[in-house]
């Protein structure tokens, strides 16, 4: 990519020509960041693995707080205890949060209360984490007779997985992990990681995705929440259809059809002759970008 001089904003018109290279492997990219050669500045998407074993002098992890959430889906349609609202909040109160994000992200995430996160339009901040309570979980989970279920994941999600799985065993519960990416309906709980790419309408983009007719990840009923949801699209003040999120948080909060988790983050690995300022998308992002003169 050249620099575009003609660009309206002569103040921030690139000073450097970026090359982007998706032929190099991702192990080529990743040594290329670590050795500080100049090959490669800037990798992009790192898994918790990468971040984790990632060493050098000449490069540093960036991580960025992305509008991403990661929710365990609660099959509905399976029936049977999870039917019931007060097992599926017995469900979040047997996971670990803080749990998940130190061991299954390796701190690179943080704890949800809901679907929204803190500072974004439509997060209700009346909503704290369902608190991490064994005993209590146990107790609800044992009387439905909730003794063994199934997580539903990506192979890149076993860190995720192994937390919740000692979370789970504390309440009484043996997890087992599926992570056959073949479609299937005999699964308790789906990790879903989604990405809300709206401008401050994540109820378009993410809450409908998992509880709205028609969505991506709906396993459940979904006639509250689309009312709401039509009421949001019929709001043109921006205040008034933010409040209409909050509610839907709320709705979302008070039915858990979903173990509310983390907003993981996005990772880089970045040459330290960089500075590189993550937008909060998945994606590489160079507007803030530079590059120290060699």
């Amino acid at each position: 990519m050249e620099p575009n001089a003609d660009y309206w904003n002569k103040d921030r018109i690139p000073k450097v020509r970026v090359i982007f290279d998706n032929i190099i492997s991702r192990a080529d990219a990743l040594s290329s960041v670590a050795a500080g050669d100049g090959k490669v500045d800037i990798l992009g998407d790192l898994t918790v693995e990468e971040a984790k074993a990632f060493k050098s002098d000449k490069a540093k992890i960036v991580a960025n707080n992305a509008k991403t959430v990661l929710a365990g889906v609660i099959n509905q349609k399976k029936g049977g205890a999870w039917a019931d609202v007060g097992v599926r909040k017995a469900l979040n109160m047997a996971i670990d949060k803080d749990a998940v994000v130190k061991d299954g992200v390796a701190g690179y995430g943080s704890v949800l209360a809901a679907m929204i996160q803190p500072g974004r339009v439509g997060n209700n901040a009346a909503l704290k984490p369902y608190a991490f309570d064994s005993a209590a979980a146990k107790a609800v989970l044992e009387k439905a007779g909730v003794k063994a279920l199934t997580i539903k994941a990506a192979p890149g999600q076993k860190l995720i997985v192994d937390s919740m799985t000692a979370s789970l065993a504390k309440a009484g519960v043996v997890a087992t992990a599926d992570y056959d990416a073949k479609p299937s309906d005999s699964w308790d709980i789906k990790l879903v990681e989604h990405f809300d790419w709206s401008p401050g309408f994540a109820a378009g983009v993410v809450e409908r995705e998992f509880f709205g007719k028609g969505g991506a990840f709906l396993a459940a009923d979904s006639t509250v929440f689309d009312a709401l949801y039509a009421k949001a699209l019929a709001t043109t003040a921006p205040d008034a259809q933010a409040k209409v999120m909050q509610d839907m948080e709320q709705w979302a909060y008070d039915t858990a059809p979903v173990v509310f988790l983390i907003s993981p983050n996005q990772i880089y690995a970045v040459s330290n002759r960089v500075k590189y300022t993550p937008y909060e998308t998945w994606m590489v992002e160079m507007a803030e970008t530079t590059v120290a003169a060699k």
